[in-house]
């Protein structure tokens, strides 16, 4: 899988330079003279200015002034110049992730378990129960004499359900209540979607849906409309083993797994891409990479601001 592109492309630094620069002073002769010099020195500037401000807009940020008027040009930025860029890229992602993480319906800090981002843990409940959490998950327990409740707040686990004929096992994710006597399944919560993805036993989805071993519902949570298909055992809670398996999924239902294992944000504003459809196995220790295997027949591309800030946006 190949990198995002523009990583350690000294002409996309500088172009971003340019747009940090120009934004902070947008009524400055002397440095919009110098950036019309510098874009018509090389084709390859206007390029990387181009993708410099359509990266600005995606963001959903206000292009600089005048930019629809500045023209090709050149004047190579030195290393000082570039290096200035970087702390304002750095700034500009840190204020994102702090106002994504701020807007976000976050509740793990109620829950009883809670796994970090890129951690996977494994948890033996007061019933012998065993559960495993995906990363960035969070499960509230609460057990009494007449029956075995936890709660998915956010994230994914695979639960391997100890028999209890007089005591059912029930998770409740968004409003959905699966429940169990004894089995092995495996239930994920996207901002999208409730899966729910039987290994061994029957489940019990909602008061309609029955699943036995291979079987599968993708809920809408949004329209409720449930979504009934067959899965491969060995490819439940493949993420168990850092695989991400998607069968036609949406990009963004894909794009909000992935959200899970990258320490920063991952911006896609184009509602198209978002809604096409995407299948195959994409490595979870490399999330860039995966984002951008997605992405490419789609004809999408990811761009890296920082390590922290990726955005993702068609070419």
């Amino acid at each position: 899988m190949t990198s995002p592109e523009h990583r350690d492309d000294p002409i996309w630094e500088q172009a971003l330079d340019w747009l940090f620069r120009l934004h902070e002073r947008p009524r400055d002769a002397a440095l919009q003279a110098a950036f019309n010099i510098w874009l018509r020195a090389n084709p390859r500037h206007a390029e990387a200015w181009n993708r410099a401000t359509g990266t600005w807009q995606a963001m959903g940020a206000v292009p600089p002034v005048h930019g629809d008027q500045w023209q090709a040009g050149t004047r190579m930025v030195t290393m000082s110049q570039r290096r200035r860029m970087r702390p304002l890229a750095a700034v500009l992602a840190l204020a994102a992730c702090l106002a994504l993480w701020l807007a976000a319906d976050r509740f793990w800090t109620a829950g009883d378990h809670h796994t970090a981002t890129g951690e996977t843990r494994q948890v033996t409940l007061a019933d012998g129960s065993r559960v495993t959490l995906d990363s960035d998950t969070t499960l509230d327990v609460a057990y009494d004499p007449g029956q075995r409740a936890v709660r998915l707040l956010s994230g994914q686990a695979f639960f391997e359900v100890t028999p209890d004929a007089h005591r059912p096992f029930t998770v409740e994710a968004a409003g959905i209540a699966v429940t169990v006597v004894g089995t092995a399944f495996d239930v994920g919560l996207t901002d999208q979607t409730v899966q729910v993805a039987v290994q061994q036993g029957k489940v019990q989805v909602g008061a309609a849906t029955l699943l036995s071993p291979g079987e599968a519902v993708r809920i809408d949570r949004g329209t409720g409309h449930a979504e009934r298909h067959g899965i491969g055992t060995a490819d439940i809670a493949a993420w168990r083993s850092g695989q991400l398996v998607v069968d036609g999924v949406s990009v963004g239902e894909a794009v909000d797994r992935l959200r899970r294992y990258h320490r920063g944000l991952i911006l896609l504003n184009d509602s198209d891409l978002a809604a096409r459809k995407v299948t195959g196995v994409y490595d979870l220790t490399d999330p860039a990479s995966a984002l951008a295997a997605i992405l490419r027949p789609h004809g999408g591309t990811v761009t890296q601001i920082t390590p922290y800030l990726l955005i993702l946006s068609r070419g």
